[in-house]
């Protein structure tokens, strides 16, 4: 079996990468790094604000919603006016949950990303370094698992992703849809207990299919990017 033209180009060109460049300064190629290493900080801390907003945004939203829900619930002979302004209120607060839930977890692939190539970096700092590594805590491990050791997380699981900015925002607007679908079977005329159990089911559901989206936004994420100095002795 002989190979292509195009196939022996792609072999020589990737032989030609894994070879190191005798040729390269490596002062400048030390001074692109740090330079890429800097822009990667202001990258990921851009990242963190970005979420941040988000959820004070949402958080924001609930918090004034409820204080609108409470003033104008107690005013009993506006009953029908405290229904309506809940059945329009409550399904734009899952809305905009649901919108501010996506975008945090990206932003959060995002961060896992930029603190990978960060990893990648320190990886050739404490290279040059040669015996004065250690005086590097952080290791240069350019996987997710090196990412979360350096962050303190020794031994990270699954369960993890419950105890992010998107978890968070995933269990509150959880809350919020289970008091939509109650609400609206309450006002359907469905039994008080009946409304109340399906709205809780829905809301478990609503927390269950979004975290296992965001597992797999992070499984797709890790198995599309490689690694060059995996952190097998940190699992």
């Amino acid at each position: 079996m002989t190979l292509s033209a195009v196939d022996q180009h792609h072999i020589k060109e990737k032989s030609s990468l894994d070879q190191p460049d005798e040729g390269a300064d490596s002062q400048a190629v030390l001074t692109m790094l740090t330079t890429e290493h800097f822009t990667l900080q202001g990258a990921r801390a851009n990242t963190v604000s970005e979420s941040t907003a988000r959820a004070t945004l949402y958080v924001g939203s609930l918090s004034a919603s409820l204080v609108a829900l409470g003033l104008l619930g107690q005013g009993a002979q506006r009953g029908h006016i405290f229904g309506l302004f809940v059945l329009l209120v409550v399904p734009t607060l899952y809305a905009l949950g649901t919108f501010t839930f996506v975008r945090v977890a990206q932003c959060s692939i995002e961060d896992l990303a930029y603190g990978r190539a960060i990893n990648r970096i320190r990886s050739y700092y404490r290279e040059r370094a040669g015996t004065q590594a250690r005086y590097f805590v952080m290791a240069g491990h350019d996987d997710v698992v090196g990412v979360a050791a350096n962050m303190g997380i020794r031994r990270p699981s699954r369960l993890q992703l419950y105890f992010t900015l998107a978890g968070m925002v995933e269990v509150l607007n959880g809350i919020v849809g289970a008091s939509a679908v109650a609400i609206s079977a309450d006002a359907l005329g469905i039994p008080m207990v009946a409304a109340v159990s399906v709205g809780g089911l829905s809301g478990i559901a609503s927390i269950l299919v979004s975290q296992r989206w965001q597992h797999h936004l992070h499984d797709r994420a890790a198995r599309d990017s490689e690694v060059l100095f995996p952190s097998e002795d940190l699992r």
